[in-house]
């Protein structure tokens, strides 16, 4: 048996150990972890999503086991994915105009089996536009937004307000779950879900509804 996937703290000392220099550590806002000022300093920074935030710039960015978040199941992934790129990017650039032009923009090192990925492509390519036509197809083949509407319900209310817009469903529109506590409701357009939503009484207590979720 093996880690598939080190935490930032493992990663870290591993990556001292081999390298021989302090590495710093970024796991969340600012306040929560290494310090700002100690950041700018350190020569190597290991972190979760929070160090392309915290960071202002780079020689390298690599990106470790990329396709789990490639493979990642949710229907944004893709899209995800390709943000992560671009914000390496721009630190990695930024380290070469940070020293007014005398060294070249640094490196983006990601670590996938699908070097192909529309995803990847787009970001070496610098079109955002491979992406998206590779996803419309899938998107409209599985009826997904912005093909249809979709919203989440979760919350301590969510069954007894999934089960009523079950219920209420009109034809066309999909109601499913719950899955970890949380209902799928899917309709052809935002007019429709919004009609739905808004038939059904909500019940007292907690209850999300989220429309177009941006994690889903």
């Amino acid at each position: 048996m093996k880690a598939l996937r080190l935490g930032v703290t493992r990663l870290g000392e591993d990556l001292e150990a081999l390298s021989g220099v302090a590495v710093a550590e970024v796991w969340g806002p600012a306040g929560s972890d290494q310090t700002e000022d100690h950041l700018r300093r350190a020569r190597v920074v290991v972190g979760t999503e929070a160090a392309l935030h915290r960071v202002p710039e780079a020689d390298a960015v690599a990106f470790l086991d990329f396709d789990s978040e490639l493979l990642a199941p949710r229907f944004r992934a893709a899209e995800e994915a390709l943000t992560l790129l671009a914000r390496a990017a721009r630190l990695v650039a930024a380290s070469g105009l940070g020293r007014a032009g005398d060294r070249a923009p640094g490196r983006v090192v990601i670590q996938t089996r699908q070097p192909r990925h529309p995803a990847i492509v787009a970001a070496v390519s610098a079109d955002p536009g491979v992406l998206a036509a590779a996803e419309a197809e899938v998107r409209r083949a599985l009826a997904l937004p912005p093909f249809s509407a979709l919203a989440l319900v979760s919350g301590a209310e969510a069954e007894a307000y999934g089960s009523a817009l079950r219920r209420a469903a009109p034809e066309g529109v999909e109601v499913s779950g719950p899955v970890d506590g949380t209902w799928s409701v899917r309709a052809p357009d935002h007019d429709t879900l919004c009609a739905l939503l808004a038939s059904v009484a909500r019940p007292p207590g907690r209850l999300r509804v989220e429309v177009d979720p941006v994690r889903a």
